[in-house]
């Protein structure tokens, strides 16, 4: 029988890849989206960037435990220095995509943008 490690280390290698793949699908465009995101186009997901950051901030936090605490170098002593700025880094980019987002979406629920012209 398996291990503790080696049966929870396949569920979470594809939970990571899942919220990977998920992350990259936000940013695909989409012409029949209801309107563009932030940055600027119409997308798959009209949450990009915040949605991309958020899937992405879980797809790396599932690969930092699956490695962690699960993989071949589980319990070996490592710098957490790279994992801590990377999140940070996805935090800021959520932090700084909400204003723009919900005055885009407020733009767009009041008719803003139609009569500016959009």
């Amino acid at each position: 029988m398996k291990n503790r490690s080696q049966r929870l280390y396949l569920p979470l290698l594809g939970l990571s890849a899942l919220f990977a793949a998920a992350a990259v699908a936000t940013l695909v465009p989409r012409a029949g989206a209801s309107w563009e995101n932030v940055l600027g186009y119409k997308s798959l997901c009209t949450f990009a960037p915040i949605a991309t950051a958020i899937c992405a901030l879980f797809a790396g936090t599932t690969c930092v435990i699956r490695a962690r605490l699960f993989g071949p170098r589980a319990g070996v002593k490592r710098s957490w220095r790279a994992p801590a700025i990377i999140g940070i880094l996805l935090v800021a980019v959520i932090a700084f995509s909400i204003p723009p987002y919900a005055k885009a979406k407020l733009d767009a629920t009041s008719g803003a943008s139609v009569a500016a012209g959009k």
